[in-house]
């Protein structure tokens, strides 16, 4: 907040009403980094601003220049897992990339591009290119749309050929392509429905050989892993070891796996036991929160911070102002370079030092001004399940305060996936509500990552109970401290519908809520969703149709008699995980209850709105619409029309 001499001067306006000149700023999205020339060279991959969400690659050069290598007609995003992630590499001074449009990889050399496989109509999807050194092929994950969906690990050739190798097809999905430093090794990941990566995968070794000018891979091993055991981003620490995250111990921890070729054998060696997590869940392809560094080190992530562990398992923290980096590293020689940001910082591209512990800023986008950055206050507040993590944000402008002794109303953020959690940086739309006087909470409810395995998965067979449970109390918390007078609820996907589902429990504390593209007819999702997620329920509710009595009691379309207070809807019309079917039901069933509500459909949108011009409408929506429900006009904002809205506010 200001400091008390700045807020003696403020003007006293009621919340809601502060002016701001906080707007919904593009945001910067990354997929990806890579060193190259020990570390001299640092590509990576970045939302260019003003786009349509076009991902794009560049270079910092040694002597400090920076250039976009990627032709503006490529977008290097990849749709593989709809959520995608990597989608490039780098071989030699040539980039591999998929491009978002024909989703075809091509190599970029200067100016030209290549295209490297055939022309499916978007049939065939590619991410995580990685190289087969010396040899004119990549390796990647394909997924293929026929009469059903498949995933297979490929080789692709480099020159043009069109020639694509199927190299592993045995089972639903497949990760992680590692090579080893000698050329005769890779390391993979592969799970199967109805496991999610977070659930439990295997971690596969084999040899890599050549038949006929063409890669193959033999004596494939399982060497680490199982149903009840994820593993995480393996990559080859020498010709024989590879180093991996596991949970096995409760936490995602970082073990070395004897992988020697052929076969694999010995036991996996803990290099740094720790009450912490070394990894996040596997929602886009490419994620790494680790790397090999020279003399036998290893750089990891845990708890937000940089850490670099030496061979004997010491650990020895980075000291620099980022606080959350990114599972977005690489390194080269002495170099770790990857994606950091804080609370008061956005994800900004940062090479280390790893011997002088020296770091720099190689690319940022324009930094938020810190006097109109809030500040969070993170507790945990004890709910029925347990105690949970919250993200309190209080008002914050430097112009403004509230009137003596009132307390603020709350926007409360239910996140995403659910296997998620509240992002620990600097997010533009917290500062959006907070700037003009409201306040923002998010909870890390039971289910939400980087708390380790057993809080992950206490959600499972408790979706729409549990989580829903944990808001309800956080907001009754912050009610009857007198933290917030009145709170509303917002959601994204999952989060929808746990906020949907906290409008429908008795006695609710939410003076109504908002659904970006949410969940509300399980049974509808699990029929219609993306590969990836169609047999997600399985674990979060339970397997169809022996649990369709659960499915439908869950549902928010089911409990929509039970809500009362207004809804926004806000959907992508080009949705592919939660399909528009979904709000436009919810419609319909508001409708009925006479419940105001209204849903705003975006066109070109997908499951995460891209657009800048979209992220702002939606804002503004947003704003308008609470400001209905709490009784403020907020400035430069009209309020938003709902259907059967007499007395709202």
């Amino acid at each position: 907040m200001p400091s008390p001499s700045a807020d003696a001067a403020a003007s006293v306006l009621p919340p809601g009403t502060w002016p701001s000149p906080i707007t919904a700023a593009d945001k910067v999205g990354h997929a990806g980094v890579a060193v190259r020339d020990g570390g001299d060279t640092v590509w990576w991959a970045q939302t260019t601003p003003g786009s349509t969400g076009r991902m794009s690659v560049f270079r910092h050069d040694r002597g400090g220049t920076v250039r976009e290598v990627l032709p503006r007609w490529l977008d290097a995003r990849t749709r593989v897992h709809e959520y995608g992630g990597q989608g490039w590499t780098v071989v030699g001074e040539t980039l591999v990339t998929s491009n978002f449009a024909d989703q075809r990889l091509y190599r970029v050399d200067g100016g030209t591009a290549l295209p490297l496989t055939p022309d499916t109509g978007l049939a065939d999807r590619y991410a995580q290119p990685t190289e087969l050194p010396g040899t004119g092929w990549v390796v990647c994950v394909a997924e293929r749309h026929r009469a059903t969906v498949s995933h297979a690990l490929v080789a692709v050739a480099l020159d043009g050929s069109g020639a694509v190798v199927d190299l592993w097809t045995g089972s639903d999905f497949v990760a992680a392509p590692a090579i080893a430093p000698d050329g005769r090794g890779i390391a993979f990941l592969t799970w199967d429905h109805p496991l999610m990566p977070w659930d439990g995968t295997l971690l596969r070794t084999a040899a890599l050989t050549f038949d006929q000018g063409r890669p193959a891979i033999r004596d494939v091993t399982v060497v680490l892993g199982g149903p009840e055991e994820s593993v995480l981003a393996p990559t080859w620490t020498d010709d024989r070891t590879v180093c991996a995250a596991t949970d096995r111990t409760g936490w995602w921890n970082l073990v070395a796996v004897p992988a020697a070729h052929p076969s694999a054998g010995g036991e996996p060696v803990p290099m740094w036991p720790v009450a912490q997590e070394c990894g996040v869940p596997l929602w886009q392809l490419g994620f790494r929160s680790h790397v090999p560094v020279s003399g036998g080190r290893t750089a990891v992530v845990s708890g937000g911070r940089l850490v670099m562990l030496d061979p004997d398992g010491t650990a020895t923290a980075f000291e620099c102002p980022f606080t959350s980096w990114l599972p977005w590293l690489d390194a080269g020689g002495d170099v770790v370079a990857g994606v950091a940001a804080a609370d008061d910082r956005a994800p900004t591209l940062v090479k280390v030092d790893t011997v002088t512990g020296a770091w720099t800023v190689l690319a940022e986008p324009p930094q938020p001004d810190p006097v109109w950055t809030p500040r969070p206050h993170r507790r945990t507040v004890a709910t029925p399940n347990g105690e949970v993590p919250v993200h309190f944000y209080p008002p914050t402008s430097p112009l403004y305060r509230l009137p003596e002794g009132t307390a603020p109303p709350a926007i409360m953020w239910a996140h995403g996936g659910p296997t998620a959690s509240f992002p620990r940086h600097h997010q533009p739309e917290v500062a959006y509500f907070t700037s003009r006087g409201l306040a923002f909470v998010a909870v890390d409810y039971t289910g939400s990552s980087g708390r380790g395995r057993r809080h992950r998965t206490a959600l499972r067979g408790q979706w729409g109970v549990a989580d829903v449970t944990d808001c309800i109390a956080v907001a009754r918390d912050l009610l009857e401290r007198g933290r917030v007078s009145r709170i509303v609820i917002r959601g994204i996907s999952a989060g929808g519908l746990t906020a949907l589902l906290a409008l429908a429990r008795p006695g609710s504390p939410f003076a109504g809520g908002v659904s970006y593209a949410g969940v509300a007819d399980l049974s509808h999702f699990a029929r219609h969703t993306h590969e990836f997620e169609s047999r997600y329920l399985d674990g979060l509710i339970g397997p169809l149709p022996e649990a369709q009595a659960t499915y439908d009691d869950r549902s928010p379309l089911s409990r929509i008699d039970a809500v009362t207070r207004p809804v926004l809807l806000l959907h992508g019309e080009r949705d592919p995980v939660v399909p528009l079917e979904q709000a436009q039901s919810l419609v319909h069933a508001l409708t009925a209850g006479q419940v105001p509500h209204a849903l705003l459909v975006f066109a070109d949108e997908a499951h995460v709105f891209v657009k800048p011009e979209t992220v702002a409408a939606a804002l503004d929506a947003e704003l308008g619409f609470y400001g209905q429900l709490l009784g403020f006009d907020p400035p430069g904002v009209a309020r938003l029309p709902l259907t059967g809205a007499a007395g709202v506010s």
